[in-house]
């Protein structure tokens, strides 16, 4: 890598084709004031505040990568500039120098994606580079179906509930819903290589440069609304499609505080660490950023009027840190290989909290057990672990049953453990749903994240018995199988279809029962006019519907039962499909003419798969955001936790994407 450009490591948000890292950085110590600083109207004055540092650095490729973003091909590279602006900077202090600044746009590395536009700002002065910058302009509205799956970090960093309803990891609550909607703008890279240009406002202007560039390129895009109301429903609904908002994660220049490390104890390196972390966070909040909830990640709203420029910088949440731990991590690395950490931790930890230490290791049996032994015994009960945590979040956490119950019933005092909080803010009831929800919806591998939400099987038997001893399951109207697959309304048929899925399902339903039956007369135009549905069905049974009529109708009816079975507040099975039509007071003939000859649950997989789909197709998160502005009385419906999961609850109803069988729970 070049001498000129510091190797950084921090928090990312990531893009799985970009991977790339969000790290920036700044130093605010001796250096003098901003007050003569370019500023702008959507930026925060900064002031009477320390000048921030502009040696920023974000690097997408793993260490073992040294290329560069800009070094990959130049001549394709000056190919796809488009809309290319020049300007200048003048920088602040005694010695006044003159910077170029050139910004452009390109679709290159990313097949000239129709949702993704690059945005590159290169700096010169007197014709050496000094400055770089990359963002990503995401057109959401534009890939819907895929958003959730190509942003890895941003569907739990930013847009988790938690970060919005929270009392803890809500943070200061100046972000809401609408970060779930419209256009995206994630700067990822930006480097001021010359060292005596840091700390002279050009990083200031370069952020400044490219965030008035996006909101105009967003502007550009929305074009007047003249058909608001057609594609969007509403002039409401259109203004919140093309909402932009800017996302940043800070991480520190390690090459910047290399050398303060040499010689220093692991407390000092902590905190020469804690201190740069804390001027690259000063420097996005002097740009008008802010702290989504408790996450990593800061955002910009271009809206002025937007309750987050209201906050001053000083008031911004910034989460607790656990520095116990950190303090025990780092002076472990310093004497211990990486694959011996863990078992030095437990070490200490049984040393120094041995009934702490016996939860994380032994059996729930066993350290039911263990509990019995000592339990006149006085050796820290009330005792929290460096990151605050009871013996009540652990056998939680653990999912431990038969010691998180032995716990309530005999230690003084441990129902009053359930309203404890952590370091994190979460109790232990909300410690162990966070590791649940985690465990339901992601795997590392690598450097990825993967998504396994379509693949859950429900919780299982220990973590169900464990959420219902400390959630008091009668008074939240939760039953085993709410808890078992992670219904929050209380509402779900079986526990896991929602209200808002079910409403959406009939609707679908009942469009295409009255749809498919034009032109059934005509079986080779029906048949090929509804190719995409009758594509999951036997292609014995699809070669008898072009023939035979009674088929064909018999199929339509499918639809229809299944609307029924779902206004009977039944899970659309095939065998309550069945239930539905033996319940009937005769069978319609045709209906059972094409269940005798397709088989039941074959039979009903392409009606039920179709309809999966397209509700999936028009939900507001997994698919272009319709269902909501299509559905009268949609806003009364209880929201729920599993209001999405619609691939989970077709797998769960028999119509998974490649298997027939319903998956079993744990």
């Amino acid at each position: 890598m070049k001498n000129d450009g510091e190797k950084i490591e921090g928090g990312k948000v990531s893009l799985k084709q970009s991977r790339a890292d969000f790290d920036d950085h700044e130093s605010t110590d001796d250096h003098e004031s901003t007050d003569d600083h370019e500023s702008t109207d959507d930026h925060e004055s900064t002031d009477d505040h320390e000048s921030t540092d502009d040696g920023f650095e974000y690097n997408g490729f793993d260490d073992s990568e040294e290329e560069e973003w800009w070094r990959e091909d130049e001549s394709e590279d000056l190919d796809c500039e488009q809309n290319i602006e020049e300007h200048e900077y003048t920088t602040s202090g005694d010695t006044a120098r003159t910077v170029k600044i050139r910004l452009f746009l390109t679709d290159e590395g990313f097949n000239r994606s129709r949702w993704m536009k690059n945005f590159v700002a290169e700096c010169t002065c007197d014709g050496v580079a000094v400055a770089t910058a990359l963002a990503r302009y995401i057109h959401r509205e534009g890939m819907r179906f895929e958003f959730w799956e190509n942003m890895e970090v941003l569907s739990s960093e930013m847009c988790g509930t938690k970060y919005k309803g929270h009392p803890v990891q809500r943070g200061t609550g100046v972000w809401g819903n609408e970060l779930d909607h419209g256009p995206l703008f994630l700067i990822e890279e930006l480097r001021v290589t010359a060292l005596e240009l840091r700390r002279k406002g050009l990083g200031q202007k370069i952020v400044s440069l490219l965030l008035n560039k996006a909101k105009q390129f967003c502007l550009d895009e929305k074009g007047d609304g003249e058909y608001a109301d057609l594609f969007y429903g509403s002039n409401k609904a259109f203004e919140r499609a093309w909402t932009l908002h800017a996302l940043v994660s800070p991480g520190t220049l390690t090459a910047d505080i290399e050398s303060q490390l040499v010689g220093k104890s692991a407390e000092e390196r902590l905190m020469i660490s804690a201190r740069a972390q804390f001027r690259a966070i000063y420097f996005w909040r002097a740009c008008g950023f802010r702290r989504i909830g408790a996450s990593c990640c800061f955002a910009f709203s271009f809206d002025s009027q937007h309750q987050s420029h209201a906050l001053a910088a000083a008031s911004d949440f910034d989460p607790r840190r656990n520095n116990a731990e950190d303090l025990e991590d780092e002076q472990l690395y310093e004497t211990a290989p990486f694959t011996e950490i863990k078992k030095l931790k437990l070490e200490r930890l049984r040393d120094a909290l041995p009934l702490h230490h016996a939860a994380f290791t032994l059996a729930d049996n066993e350290l039911k057990a263990f509990f019995v032994i000592h339990a006149d015994d006085k050796i820290g009960w009330d005792r929290v672990t460096n990151s605050e945590a009871t013996l009540l979040h652990l056998t939680a956490c653990e999912l431990k049953p038969l010691s998180t119950r032995w716990l309530l019933e005999n230690v003084h005092h441990a129902d009053s453990w359930k309203t404890a909080r952590d370091i994190d803010g979460y109790t232990p009831l909300e410690a162990l749903q966070e590791n649940l929800e985690t465990m339901r919806t992601q795997k590392e591998v690598g450097s990825r994240v993967l998504n396994l939400s379509d693949h859950f099987r429900g919780h299982p038997d220990t973590a169900v018995s464990c959420l219902s001893l400390l959630s008091g399951q009668v008074i939240l109207g939760l039953n085993d199988t709410c808890l078992r697959y992670g219904c929050t309304c209380g509402e779900c048929l079986e526990g896991f279809l929602s209200a808002r899925m079910r409403t959406s399902l009939i609707f679908h339903g009942e469009t295409k029962y009255d749809l498919i039956q034009e032109d059934i007369d005509d079986g080779d135009f029906w048949i090929k006019n509804n190719d995409y549905i009758l594509v999951h069905l036997d292609p014995d049974v699809r070669k008898n519907l072009k023939t035979n009529k009674s088929l064909r109708k018999g199929f339509v009816n499918i639809f229809r039962i299944a609307v029924e079975c779902l206004m009977a507040k039944r899970v659309p099975t095939a065998e309550n499909l069945e239930w539905c039509c033996n319940n009937q007071s005769e069978w319609p003939p045709d209906t059972k003419n094409y269940l005798q000859r397709a088989g039941t649950q074959m039979g009903c997989r392409p009606v039920l798969r179709y309809m999966f789909d397209a509700a999936k197709d028009e939900d507001e998160k997994a698919g272009n955001g319709e269902c909501p502005l299509t559905l009268e009385k949609w806003s009364d419906l209880p929201s729920c936790r599993n209001d999405h999961e619609f691939e989970f609850v077709a797998r769960a109803c028999g119509y998974g994407g490649d298997d027939f069988i319903s998956l079993p729970c744990w």
